[in-house]
Parts: C-alpha cells; sequence; structure tokens
C-alpha cells in the first residue's frame, strides 16, 4: 500500500486478503483478469471469471471483501450448503483468525498467525480463497 492512500485497519485487512487471493489464493476455481489496489480504498477491485463453470464473471472490491469477512465471523455456518462437503470445521476456524485479526487490527493478512508455523502459507491461501468465495457467490463451493 503506498503511503498517499489512507485505509482504515479493515480495509488495509481486506486489501491484504485481495491480494493474496488474486495471487493465488483462488487460483483451483477463478481466473483474474484484472485488479487494482494501488489506489483510494473505494477503488480498490478484482475481476475474473469462474474457471469451473467457465462462464460467471465476477468482481469484488473491498465493500465485498469486509462483507464477507463479517459473515465468516458471524455466521460461518451459512457459509457453504449442509450437503455441500465444505468443511465446517475449518469455515469455523476461518471466522475464528478473522476476529482474532479484527481484534488485533491487523492489517495485513501474513500477521495472522498460526502454528505450527510450516503451515502459515496454506493457511493464509486457505483464509483468502474462503473470503473471496463468499464475497464473490455468497458461500464457499469449492
Amino acid at each position: 500500500m503506498t503511503d498517499e492512500f489512507t485505509y482504515t485497519p479493515e480495509q488495509a485487512l481486506a486489501r491484504s486478503i485481495l491480494l493474496t487471493a488474486v495471487n493465488g489464493g483462488i487460483n483451483h476455481w477463478a481466473r483474474v483478469h484484472g485488479f487494482t489496489v494501488d489506489c483510494p480504498p473505494e477503488q480498490v477491485r478484482a475481476e475474473g471469471i469462474d474457471t469451473v463453470d467457465g462462464r460467471s464473471l465476477w468482481h469484488v472490491d473491498l465493500d465485498d471483501i469486509q462483507l464477507s469477512i463479517t459473515k465468516l465471523i458471524e455466521q460461518p455456518e451459512q457459509c457453504a450448503a449442509p450437503d455441500s462437503g465444505i468443511d465446517f470445521e475449518q469455515l469455523h476456524a476461518v471466522g475464528e483468525s478473522l476476529t482474532d485479526a479484527i481484534t488485533r487490527r491487523l492489517n495485513d493478512l501474513a500477521d495472522i498467525q498460526i502454528i505450527p508455523a510450516r503451515h502459515a502459507d496454506k493457511i493464509h491461501l486457505i483464509i483468502a480463497d474462503h473470503v473471496f468465495q463468499v464475497a464473490v457467490a455468497g458461500e464457499v463451493i469449492y
């Protein structure tokens, strides 16, 4: 983030999640066509296509990411269909990690401490992916 733009801690965390997602966290289901992040918070966005169904276009901004974070924190059980095969314990763990990040006013997804540390990179990708899927589709699908 450049110094010329002011982000709240929540916006900075959402931006970090968006960056993690578009730089690898969502590659198993999405192709990113473009993203803008070095700008004022209201202009941060990403857009692409769902490669699993091959036709769904999506776009996400910081407000979408922040709403997704709130849903994962407050209603993780509403973030996947009951018969989807999605791991609900993992959804709750993502929500708990996000709660901790918000409580500690973290600006960067990488600042979330996962023990043991050797699993941190994958967990950060999982968190970013879950947040992004909820932002795009309203639930974790893949």
